[in-house]
């Protein structure tokens, strides 16, 4: 299985995400079972990593769920367990709005 620093290296490399991770480690985050990842630049905030299951085709996959802020795009990317080089999922939260006044 792979590390939750290994988990964002795929989502970055996959998702050619403008951020930076080669020095980066993970620490665990207080009151669950997720990661924040320290030492990466490009974000605007450090990005987490979350064991977890995600259905898909009536089967479950073990996966990392990476947070990555990047402004432009808020992302959840749900990468393989076993293999960082294979995405099942990602959500942007992201939203463009104009107004006139």
């Amino acid at each position: 299985m792979i590390q939750p620093v290994e988990a964002l290296k795929g989502a970055v490399t996959v998702l050619q995400l403008p951020v930076e991770a080669d020095a980066a480690t993970a620490e665990p985050a207080e009151g669950d079972d997720s990661y924040i990842i320290k030492g990466t630049s490009g974000a605007e905030r450090d990005p987490k990593a979350q064991l977890m299951y995600l259905q898909q085709d009536g089967q479950l996959k073990l996966t990392f769920r990476v947070e990555t802020d990047i402004l432009s795009n808020w992302l959840l990317t749900y990468v393989d367990a076993n293999t960082k080089e294979e995405i099942h999922a990602v959500v942007d939260w992201s939203a463009d709005a104009s107004y006139q006044v």
